[in-house]
């Protein structure tokens, strides 16, 4: 499906990122896997990758940083070539409150600019640098939240910066749309990951939260995979500027 593309994965080694990296790669993609902090994990799923035929590399950054981005890319031109070398751009990393205090009545001004400069800032730049590397006909895929479209006032500033990447993902699909570009966000529902292991350690909170979703489940990371996948064939480059739920049917 994807033999002779490339793609980088922000925030791949890990969670969601990593079973989306797998799909990419197992489809024959050549994947450029991110990591900030843990290259054991990203370089496990790379060698597990080049282990089944497939290729892959990792490139450590913190795209909260335009330095590491630029470093980031510089690595990703190495091995793919000269510019246009990318035809696929996941932005996918992300953190969460990691157990603190994130409510609108409690939650501080250091929580509040770690999420935007990692979770807003970062795909704004990635994407920026993006641009030029892209290939005619390209995807990206910006990996949202439902938390971006309902109040939660328990972690508002996090959904904040959901709401900003629908938001991105509008412009960005319009700036690329004339080079047959596409750009979409999916927006998850509560997926079962350690992105959340903080709430998952509440008492009861996994059974509520499969109580409210439709399906009767959390989501697994490769349901989120699954849905990224749609979005990257053929079949789908009538589709861009959309914000696509994948929540087990939380809004309806």
């Amino acid at each position: 499906m994807l033999n002779g593309k490339t793609a980088l994965v922000t925030g791949g080694s890990r969670g969601i990122g990593a079973a989306i990296v797998k799909r990419l790669g197992t489809a024959g993609a050549h994947v450029a896997i991110n990591y900030a902090g843990n290259e054991s994990a990203a370089q496990s799923l790379a060698d597990d990758i080049i282990a089944g035929g497939g290729k892959a590399f990792v490139v450590q950054a913190d795209v909260s940083s335009l330095a590491d981005i630029e470093n980031m890319f510089a690595a990703c031109d190495a091995v793919f070539g000269g510019e246009p070398n990318l035809d696929i751009l996941i932005n996918n990393a992300g953190i969460g409150r990691s157990g603190r205090d994130g409510t609108l009545k409690a939650g501080s001004e250091d929580l509040f600019d770690a999420l935007y400069a990692v979770n807003v800032k970062g795909p704004h730049f990635v994407t920026q640098a993006a641009l030029p590397r892209l290939r005619e006909g390209g995807r990206i895929v910006n990996i949202g939240s439902m938390s971006g479209k309902v109040g939660q006032p328990f972690a508002a500033g996090y959904a904040m910066t959901k709401r900003a990447i629908q938001s991105l993902t509008f412009s960005t699909a319009l700036a690329v749309a004339k080079r047959q570009i596409t750009c979409n966000c999916i927006a998850p529902g509560a997926v079962a990951t350690e992105f959340i292991a903080a709430l998952r350690a509440q008492p009861g909170w996994d059974e509520a939260t499969a109580r409210h979703t439709p399906m009767g489940r959390l989501g697994e990371p490769d349901d989120i995979a699954g849905a990224v996948m749609m979005l990257l064939g053929d079949d789908a480059r009538w589709v861009t500027g959309q914000v696509i739920e994948a929540s087990g049917g939380l809004s309806i």
